[in-house]
């Protein structure tokens, strides 16, 4: 769709091209318009718009003979083609409103009635009108429903005519009198009033209004009380007589005038009369056969409906493009400079007063090449030309003089000094020589130089083809800026001392502050990539021109950016829709853009200067409500309800979301995001721009939901969500009842299997234990039969050993009578005694281990015990040197065995003697307790290993895991050890390796004395 601009002179030329071209143009009165024109080549099923209304969610809606269409913005149009299977004709000739408001309903040749309401349309099977049925059934003849004007049957003459007042209720009007109808259909006064023609009637507020002059009118209030009336504002500038039609859209309860081809809207005054408007001029509707008008006032478009060529959607431009003509040497701007005088120079030679009116230099001609101009110091404008400066006066009709150059020039800078700078094409920097009237070189550049701005401390900052560079004016000196190596500088503006922006041709736009850059991210097209001159607006926004349009940004979202890269801030954007005659806007000059005297900016383009007013530009966001509008389920379209149902397979679901929205395409951005319960949520992805669509080519089965959320303002969460549901039927083995089912089979099959490793395992036990009881009986019997076997050895060597120690004692006896006793025959009687000993206490101990469980406890005297023990080792002791003490205090008394005690002291006996040498036993008794005592056997002897102490002293147990060498371990006292533990005492070993040892019991008893 093209977009073409003109003024007042063309406005009908232009609407003519519209109509067969382009649906977008422009019409220039007081103001200028965009103008869209739309027909069946753009959507419309047919070209007969008859009416015009807005529902309750705002969307808006037109009638034709092929059916109602709704209008969404955005050149978006909607037909429901499934009404012509319902209706018996779907030609609709009349719109009105319902019974309750914002409801329309739209009524067919044949009497039909269809609902439009919330974005949908329904066939209403009765014609429900209560004030219209009654008035039906009252005049059934020659009777008419006067809904809109202009009416579509001026010729006619009927009887009686209804006319709704707009808050209810209505009137009957005839040729000679009106008829007042009340909220219930009822007839509640008359009043005698002729008429020319019933037409000329139309309600409002809950008035008649009589018009038959574009000054005057008469008003019918709702007592039938008759007002005659005149009509103020911007009508009054029309000459008495002036030919006019009314148009009256009762749905919207809107009225207009259309005279001397221009349209006024008339509205209400507080006084009672009704004021005019003027909105639009220069549009012809005869002969465009314009029958219905609709104001939509939150949008500021006018929508006019045709009898035969389609839509016509009016707005007024915010954007105003200066240029001359269509040559492309005089419309292509780039340098622009203020003069005195309010008139506004360019760099084609052109300038342009306060009214965009064009003037024309007859000394600077626009073919010859300029590169920009600037006031100089003289006050004269410097325009610079190849290899020179012409010096004309501010009102370009004189040359003051030439100024020669060493180079072409491409700009010039004015610092706050008063320093006259210029940058050349080679890359030369020039500072003007007021003295000598000439520019000197400062410094030089790898590449041209595209931009200079001051910056603090007298220095300047150098945009160039290559970079970027800071130029000491003080020393000379050139300081690159690392960040925009290789980057084409196209503009730099100084916000402050510390702040300064920067755009960049294929690389976008920077903030370069206290020493830092930081880039912006691009817009979703990447337009701002070829970013060119930005300017700052009162309200905080930043103005950006590009090769695609223009941009408007918050500067405290790009700040919020610098400091925090996730919040991404919004971008405005404006193309030719908005009154460019290009979208291609220009750089490479300075200055970039400017913002005139009177607050406007203007932005220098490949065909004129756009200029607005940044505080007059309105940037609606959408408010309406996101409606679920469209499903198909692999091209078929399905019903919409509350859960959209498909089946398992499917090979694509499209769902189409509307809303109403009638301002800017680019501010409405909406997303959506696939949410199910089972699984994370997807991101959040932007719905297809052209028909706000998404799709989806598979799902998993069950619920879903999808979230769809609009954009309502810049700030980072304003955003209006609504969500629809979504069911997938799932397969078999996905179904609730298949997956319980599958639970319960694997619980079963988890408690069939440890069922059975259970029985296994328990079988298993079984089987174990009975192997041990077995293996448990066989060693039980094999120690019995060890014991018995021990004890009869035992006994039968007993009987012939106690016979050789008898006879060995008479023997001994013998011999010292003759006085003979060798040592050795001594020796030799004690060693066969002590064995005979030995194997007495054995046979005892094998006795008492194979009955231990009948052991009998009695009162011991633990003295005479001990002592008995000793005179049995005495002369072995003595043979060894050795001296046996008994300390243990006559008359004490230990509850213990007494046979199996004697054969612990024996044993002990036996080795402290075996293991000393010329040194002392020691037996002695103690009482570390009232219930406990303490015997101990204590020899000087050689002692024991620590490992041999650690092993013995295993209370309690027969194993032990210290490691100790086989060949020292002693199993006298193990053999001690079991004894002990089998008459309840516990023994412990104190040793010290050369030093001797000291075996203890412990007695834990009552009774001890």
């Amino acid at each position: 769709m093209t977009l073409l601009i003109a003024s007042i002179r063309r406005a009908f030329f232009l609407a003519l091209t519209a109509l067969l071209t382009s649906p977008y143009t422009l019409l220039a009165a007081d103001g200028t318009f965009n103008m869209a024109h739309y027909t069946d080549e753009h959507g419309l099923p047919q070209n007969s718009i008859k009416g015009i209304g807005q529902d309750n969610l705002g969307f808006i809606w037109l009638i034709s003979e092929k059916g109602p269409i709704r209008y969404d913005g955005q050149g978006r149009f909607k037909t429901f083609p499934h009404l012509s299977g319902i209706l018996k004709t779907v030609r609709l000739n009349t719109l009105s409103t319902g019974e309750r408001p914002h409801e329309l309903w739209a009524r067919s040749e044949s009497g039909e009635v269809v609902l439009l309401q919330d974005g949908k349309a329904q066939v209403l099977q009765e014609f429900p009108h209560r004030i219209t049925s009654s008035f039906a059934l009252r005049y059934k003849e020659n009777t008419h429903y006067h809904l809109s004007s202009p009416t579509p049957y001026p010729g006619d003459r009927p009887s009686h005519v209804f006319v709704p007042d707009g808050a209810g209720g209505g009137f009957v009007v005839s040729s000679d009198s009106v008829l007042r109808i009340g909220n219930d259909g009822s007839i509640t006064a008359s009043i005698a009033f002729p008429s020319a023609s019933p037409w000329r009637f139309n309600g409002f507020n809950g008035k008649l209004f009589y018009f038959n002059s574009t000054l005057y009118y008469v008003e019918i209030g709702s007592d039938l009380t008759i007002t005659k009336r005149q009509i103020t504002g911007d009508i009054l500038q029309l000459p008495s007589g002036t030919r006019f039609d009314v148009y009256w859209n009762t749905t919207a309860h809107q009225l207009f005038i259309y005279a001397a081809e221009s349209l006024y809207r008339l509205t209400e005054h507080a006084n009672g009369n009704l004021t005019s408007t003027r909105i639009l001029t220069g549009f012809n509707f005869k002969t465009n056969h314009i029958v219905s008008a609709f104001y939509h006032a939150s949008g500021g478009q006018l929508l006019l409906g045709s009898a035969t060529k389609g839509l016509f959607i009016f707005k007024q431009a915010q954007f105003t493009t200066l240029s001359v003509d269509d040559q492309y040497s005089k419309t292509v701007f780039y340098n622009q400079t203020p003069l005195p005088g309010g008139l506004l120079a360019t760099d084609q030679g052109i300038t342009f007063d306060d009214n965009g009116e064009p003037h024309f230099s007859q000394i600077v001609q626009p073919g010859e090449p300029k590169y920009g101009q600037i006031l100089g110091p003289d006050g004269n404008l410097w325009i610079l030309q190849t290899n020179r400066i012409l010096v004309v006066t501010p009102s370009l009709d004189r040359v003051v003089g030439t100024k020669s150059l060493s180079a072409t020039p491409s700009l010039a800078f004015k610092g706050d000094s008063s320093d006259y700078w210029l940058g050349t094409k080679q890359g030369t920097l020039l500072k003007y020589d007021a003295d000598a009237d000439t520019f000197r070189a400062a410094a030089s550049f790898s590449s041209g130089i595209s931009y200079i701005e001051r910056k603090a401390d007298g220095a300047l900052f150098v945009g160039t083809d290559e970079g970027l560079f800071v130029f000491d004016t003080t020393k000379g000196s050139v300081l690159e800026v690392p960040f925009f190596k290789g980057k084409q500088i196209r503009s730099i503006r100084n916000e402050s001392d510390r702040r300064y922006w920067v755009t960049t041709y294929q690389h976008g736009f920077f903030l370069y502050a206290d020493g830092k850059a930081t880039a912006f991210p691009l817009d979703n097209n990447h337009y701002l990539a070829t970013a060119h001159c930005t300017l700052e607006d009162r309200n905080g926004f930043l103005w950006i021109s590009t090769n695609k349009g223009l941009f408007k940004v918050s500067k405290r979202q790009l700040l919020h950016y610098r400091d925090d890269p996730q919040q991404a801030p919004f971008y405005f954007y404006y193309d030719k829709q908005w009154g460019f005659n290009t979208n291609e806007f220009n750089g490479g000059c300075e200055p970039c853009a400017i913002e005139l005297p009177n607050g406007r900016f203007s932005f220098p383009s490949l065909d004129g200067l756009v200029q607005f007013d940044p505080a007059a530009i309105t940037d609606a966001f959408p408010s309406g409500t996101l409606i679920l509008d469209e499903i198909a389920l692999n091209g078929k379209s399905l019903p919409v309800q509350d859960t959209i149902q498909i089946p398992q397979h499917f090979s694509r679901l499209d769902l189409k979301i509307a809303t109403p929205f009638y301002g800017n395409p680019h501010t409405l951005h909406m997303e959506y995001l696939l949410y199910s319960k089972h699984g994370k949520p997807n991101e959040w992805l932007p719905l297809n721009g052209s028909d706000d669509q998404l799709s989806f080519n598979e799902l998993p089965a069950g619920n879903h939901e999808i979230r769809v959320r609009m954009r309502t303002d810049i700030g980072p969460e304003a955003f209006h969500y609504t969500t629809f549901h979504l069911y997938k039927t799932p397969l078999f083995h996905e179904t609730a009842w298949f997956i319980a089912i599958s639970f319960v089979l694997a619980g079963l099959g988890i408690w069939f299997i440890m069922h059975s490793r259970s029985r296994l395992i328990l079988r298993q036990n079984r089987l174990l234990v009975q192997k041990v009881n077995e293996r448990t009986a066989a060693l039980a019997s094999q120690y019995e039969w060890q014991q018995r076997l021990s004890t009869s050895i035992t006994h039968d060597i007993k009987a012939p050993l106690n016979y050789v120690v008898k006879a060995l004692s008479n023997m001994q006896e013998i011999a010292k009578q003759q006085g003979f006793l060798p040592s050795e025959m001594e020796q030799i009687y004690l060693s066969t005694k002590n064995i005979y000993l030995y194997s007495n206490n054995l046979t005892t101990l094998a006795k008492f281990m194979l009955a231990k469980d009948q052991l009998n406890v009695t009162d011991v005297p633990l003295y005479q015990t001990a002592q008995r023990q000793i005179d049995i080792f005495q002369s072995v002791a003595i043979s060894r040197g050795n001296t046996i003490h008994n300390r243990i205090p006559k008359g004490t008394v230990i509850q213990s065995h007494a046979e199996i005690l004697p054969i612990i002291i024996h044993n002990l006996l036996d080795n402290a003697i075996k293991f000393t040498l010329n040194g002392e036993i020691t037996v002695q008794a103690q009482r570390p307790a009232a219930d406990t005592l303490s015997l101990s056997i204590s020899d000087t002897g050689v002692g024991l290993y620590p490992e041999q102490i650690a092993y013995y002293n295993r209370i309690n147990q027969h194993e032990s895991t210290v490691v100790v060498e086989e060949k020292k371990i002693g199993f006298g006292l193990l053999l001690v050890k079991d004894m002990a533990h089998l008459i309840g005492a516990e023994m412990m070993i104190q040793s010290t390796l050369g030093q001797g040892t000291t075996v203890s019991f412990i007695f834990r008893q009552h009774g001890v004395s």
